[in-house]
């Protein structure tokens, strides 16, 4: 599926938009069709957004997170989880983490 670049450039523009349109809009666009149509328009965008947003962080954490292989990589042979430090290396004593 073809990825929707300009949906994800907009940062906090369209949700200002939305605001700026829904108290303001009725002044510049002197139908209420028109103006409500727009506003439904920024919300249906914003929702779409939002939607592809949380898409791509679900495969993300998918891939790296709970219950994938690099989780049962973390582990040691016990079945526990080890404790990785700053740089990179297995913390193998307890009093360490104290």
């Amino acid at each position: 599926m073809p990825q929707i670049i300009w949906l994800g450039q907009s940062g906090c523009l369209l949700p200002l938009l939305i605001i700026f349109n829904l108290f303001f809009g009725r002044l510049f666009f002197h139908s209420t069709v028109v103006w409500l149509s727009i506003e439904g328009l920024l919300i249906l965008i914003f929702m779409l957004q939002a939607h592809f947003f949380v898409r791509k962080m679900s495969r993300q954490f998918g891939r790296y997170g709970h219950g994938s292989a690099s989780d049962s990589r973390s582990r040691d042979q016990n079945g526990r989880g080890r404790v990785i430090d700053v740089e990179g290396k297995v913390v193998e004593d307890r009093k360490k983490l104290k």
